[in-house]
């Protein structure tokens, strides 16, 4: 199996989930015309995964999530679909192999839900299916694209679609400004794949390695932050890291962790930093210690006018 049939599967999953947990009740006859594909895949979706990890019950010949539970109740779902897709996955590489396989994977699922938890939510792209469908094959094919976005045309060299906090962007390189860019692909309209081949830069690819949302920037030379994380908090920012460069530069004997990782610009970690607050300090640089500062001023001058 292809990757980015596996990527569809989680797509499909992650998606029908959602759309459980705000309430609608799914039958396999609508989303097998929805997803292309047929209604028995939609059964085994149900059948082989959503009801064993998820309250999910038949509703007459609609499926529906249990009354008052919501995904951020329990554990990031989109890893849970993931360790269930590698274990079914594993069984066509003989039953010694998926036997180990079932094993490790179920340490890894063997953890009690954090006291804290982030909301994951995924914006509603149902409608974007066939959208998806054509920079999926734009991408695997290397053809230029064209479209609109934000009012504007755009020709560009597509390179992957990704997830940043929910939200799904093409990143791709500007044809026409020769820059590479994320856009929102819910914001895309008229899209075209052109029969115009090009080479793919490798470089860029690998600039998603180090990127922590939509804002980083494959132009700028990536620099370090450093960060005084306090004891109370540090299990979590170890858990679950602020960037995947992150790394533990000091641990002092009453907790607290000194760490640093590298971005692009400050706006890929100060709304993060500021989230955090008052249990994170930046240490450097010391432009962005500045920024952080400005954006507290300004938030207690409109506190205090209001």
């Amino acid at each position: 199996m292809a990757q980015h049939e596996y990527d569809k599967i989680l797509f499909r999953l992650l998606t029908i989930l959602r759309r459980l947990s705000e309430g609608e009740q799914l039958n396999k006859e609508s989303l097998a015309q929805e997803f292309n594909v047929s209604t028995k895949t939609i059964q085994r979706d149900f059948n082989e995964r959503l009801v064993v990890l998820f309250p999910i019950h038949k509703v007459g010949n609609s499926w529906k999530m249990m009354d008052g539970f919501t995904l951020e109740k329990t554990k990031v779902f989109e890893d849970v679909l993931i360790l269930d897709i590698l274990k079914t996955v594993s069984t066509g590489f003989g039953a010694q192999f998926a036997s180990r396989t079932e094993n490790l994977l179920g340490k890894l699922t063997d953890f009690s839900p954090s006291a804290f938890y982030t909301r994951v939510s995924f914006e509603d792209v149902s409608r974007l299916t066939a959208l998806f469908d054509i920079l999926e094959h734009a991408i695997n094919d290397s053809v230029l694209v064209q479209f609109v976005h934000d009012h504007k045309y755009r020709y560009v060299k597509p390179y992957r679609i990704v997830n940043f906090d929910g939200y799904w962007y093409l990143l791709a390189e500007d044809v026409i400004h020769g820059k590479a860019k994320t856009f929102h692909i819910a914001r895309m309209s008229n899209v075209q794949a052109t029969k115009e081949h090009f080479e793919k830069d490798l470089s860029l690819q690998k600039s998603l390695d180090i990127a922590v949302n939509a804002w980083f920037n494959v132009d700028v030379q990536p620099f370090t932050v450093t960060l005084e994380v306090a004891s109370s908090i540090r299990r979590f920012i170890l858990d679950h890291p602020l960037a995947p460069t992150q790394r533990v530069v000091e641990e002092k004997e009453d907790g607290t962790l000194i760490i640093a990782f590298e971005i692009t610009a400050e706006k890929e970690i100060i709304h993060t930093i500021q989230k955090w607050m008052p249990h994170i300090r930046v240490l450097s640089p010391k432009s962005l210690q500045e920024s952080v500062i400005n954006q507290v001023k300004l938030f207690l001058e409109k506190q205090i006018l209001s």
